[in-house]
């Protein structure tokens, strides 16, 4: 019998709207440290990487592989390794081979400037989904500037180059501001030479330690007109809005009175350094302790709860027409203004900014 091939993306749409209404943890953020050996200004956890006491707080290599054979169980597929930097962890070839070993497809999330041909040889071996580095602009005195370290530029571009020349699956990606918006545009005719995805994200969240990157933000036009430098922008754009109109038909975790209609606690999860178990890397408390308990019974038992909040007050978001073309959602309210029911000025103006270039009136 001969099967009809899917990518990734559309396999997993498929497989969310058959499971309909029934929770399953299909997908783990998993942040292995909150330590990095950059400092980059606008980044929401970045700890010294030589911060020892938080590096005996981490979880064990041992405590990684119960939890890694606990989402197994679970039914998990898909899983993101995040930090911090993921590579400063001095097991990880350890951790990624017993994780390739159960089966799980694996996004590596890195500044690429601890790559090694070790490490390479490693990512050949069993192959990740992809690695997706953050390139943070195309000359080493911008991409300093956002990251603090010298010398990091070039370390990065050469961890492209050796995970390019190993043909191991590859995205590039950025965040835009003020630091770098100059050479956005030149990030994507780099990427688009090595035949490679880019994406780039202008809309900056709050930190978790408490930095202040207001000034970091691109004006709302600015954002708008950066997002134009995809050539699929305006599509996106417009699927988003019709899908946001017709979320009851075409979402089957919609629910207006339910406080979140992503994926957080019904089909995702996050999962940090020190075993803390949440429905969203956005949302840090509480957590579910993995260390005195199981998976499943995080999943069972306290994401359950997560996921039944309700919105307990009227405010402008649940009744905004351009909610599609937003970035805010709870998490991001909550770090922003305290409260996860309410507005974020930034990321309202951005969303009617794009409503105005889809000739969207509101």
């Amino acid at each position: 019998m001969q099967c009809d091939e899917v990518g990734y993306n559309e396999y997993f749409t498929k497989l969310s709207h058959r499971l309909g209404e029934q929770r399953m943890p299909l997908f783990g953020i998993l942040e292995l440290t909150e330590r990095c050996n950059l400092r980059c200004q606008h980044c929401y956890i970045h700890e010294p990487a030589r911060d020892h006491a938080l590096r005996s707080r981490e979880l064990t290599t041992g405590q990684w592989f119960r939890i890694f054979d606990d989402l197994a169980d679970a039914g998990c597929l898909w899983m993101t390794w995040t930090g911090g930097e993921i590579l400063l962890r001095p097991d990880f070839a350890e951790l990624y081979r017993y994780a390739k070993g159960k089966g799980f497809l694996i996004v590596l999330f890195t500044n690429g400037t601890l790559l090694n041909p070790e490490l390479v040889q490693l990512l050949q071996e069993w192959y990740p989904h992809y690695v997706e580095i953050t390139l943070y602009g195309m000359s080493s005195e911008t991409y300093e500037r956002v990251t603090g370290v010298p010398g990091s530029f070039e370390r990065c571009i050469r961890g492209i180059e050796a995970v390019m020349q190993a043909k191991i699956p590859l995205r590039l990606k950025t965040v835009a501001m003020t630091l770098n918006r100059h050479e956005v545009r030149d990030m994507y005719d780099y990427a688009a030479s090595l035949g490679i995805e880019f994406r780039h994200d202008s809309v900056l969240r709050p930190t978790f330690y408490g930095r202040d990157i207001r000034e970091l933000r691109l004006p709302p036009d600015e954002v708008v007109s950066l997002d134009l430098v995809r050539p699929d922008a305006l599509e996106l754009m417009e699927t988003a809005y019709q899908l946001s109109l017709n979320a009851a038909e075409t979402n089957p975790l919609y629910n207006p009175k339910r406080l979140y209609n992503c994926g957080a606690g019904f089909r995702s999860f996050h999962i940090d350094p020190y075993g803390q178990l949440t429905g969203c890397h956005m949302v840090r408390s509480p957590g579910y302790d993995l260390t005195a308990g199981s998976f499943l019974e995080g999943w069972e038992n306290f994401l359950v709860e997560f996921r039944s909040s309700e919105v307990s007050k009227d405010f402008a978001c649940l009744h905004c027409e351009v909610v599609g073309l937003c970035q805010r959602c709870p998490a991001f309210s909550a770090l922003e203004n305290d409260d996860p029911e309410s507005v974020v000025d930034y990321a309202c103006a951005v969303a009617h900014q794009r409503a105005r270039l889809l000739g969207i009136v509101v």
